[in-house]
């Protein structure tokens, strides 16, 4: 019986990238005085001066020195990306997409902040291996189409292509489409933002990956994929209010919220994880899901649950 030949796999259309120099860790940009202190900000893609200019007080006066920010358009970026710069804060800009659309103005929304003298961190997508992040059904093909088409036109305006995957095998996947198409330059310029949220779990929990330590893992994963490990912002993380996930530990009360919240900040004063480990000096900021929302009792401020006042002040208190 003749045995029918498979398929070769086509070789995909190499990416046509731009020669920025590869950025050494130390390169990387970082806010004045930096302290690794960072929060998601408002849910809201759209927003006005008054809005921020609360939201960035709040920052200051809890010494925050990063923000993840969504934004809906470029007006959003002619609004926030001065007054975040005056007020020294480093943002992490996310355009508010979802994994099936497809966007053509990465390259001008790098320009933009460019031309404003703010570092354009730039956030890819989000989650996409999740079905809220959507409007049809799940499909990686169409996903890592779009994200590539973004990786190029990001990494071409000279901007720092953040990668964000809550899901490790999609994650490979990405890298290694990258480097099927020849576009191993883009790493030299990339950040990884993980999503170390800690569910109800203490601090030092290591018995998987749900925990605050969990970039670790996403850390070994990408180095055994490209073969070191970038920069890496945690973008969403920490404890969401009342969190009661696993039953063998108790639920994220208001002590439990300030006090583990305060041992992932204090990571950068003492230079130690929870784990005993050295803080890695690959990661710059961790960022706590979120900084102000009506519609999300997690929202340390305005929340319908009200705000987490243990927790804010004593963030402001760290030396």
């Amino acid at each position: 019986t003749l045995q029918s030949t498979p398929e070769p796999t086509p070789t995909p259309e190499p990416m046509q990238l731009a020669d920025w120099p590869a950025l050494s860790l130390a390169e990387w940009p970082r806010p004045a005085n930096d302290n690794g202190l960072c929060m998601h900000n408002i849910g809201e893609q759209y927003y006005d001066e008054q809005n921020l200019s609360l939201q960035i007080s709040r920052l200051k006066e809890m010494n925050i020195r990063w923000t993840v920010l969504l934004y809906g358009d470029e007006n959003m970026l002619k609004i926030a990306a001065p007054m975040f710069r005056d007020a020294g804060i480093t943002v992490i800009w996310r355009k508010m997409l979802r994994a099936d659309e497809r966007y053509f103005d990465w390259g001008r929304d790098i320009q933009v902040l460019r031309d404003l003298g703010v570092e354009p961190y730039m956030q890819l997508y989000n989650e996409p291996s999740l079905s809220a992040e959507w409007n049809e059904g799940i499909d990686q093909a169409r996903f890592m189409e779009n994200f590539l088409s973004a990786v190029t036109q990001v990494y071409n305006a000279g901007g720092y292509v953040g990668v964000q995957q809550v899901d490790d095998a999609w994650l490979v996947t990405a890298l290694d489409e990258i480097k099927r198409r020849g576009g191993e330059k883009v790493f030299g310029r990339m950040f990884l933002i993980p999503h170390p949220y800690g569910l109800n779990h203490p601090p030092d929990y290591t018995a998987d990956t749900n925990g605050v330590l969990g970039f670790l893992d996403q850390a070994r994963i990408v180095s055994e994929t490209i073969g070191f490990v970038p920069p890496m912002i945690a973008g969403e993380g920490g404890w969401k209010w009342n969190a009661t996930d696993d039953a063998n530990y108790p639920p994220i009360d208001a002590e439990r919220h300030r006090d583990y919240h305060l041992e992932v900040f204090n990571w950068f004063r003492t230079g130690q994880l929870s784990n005993g480990q050295p803080l890695p000096d690959t990661l710059l900021a961790f960022c706590p899901w979120l900084l102000s929302s009506k519609l999300d009792d997690s929202a340390w401020f305005d929340s319908f649950y009200g705000d987490h006042t243990p927790t804010i002040d004593a963030v402001k208190a760290l030396p």
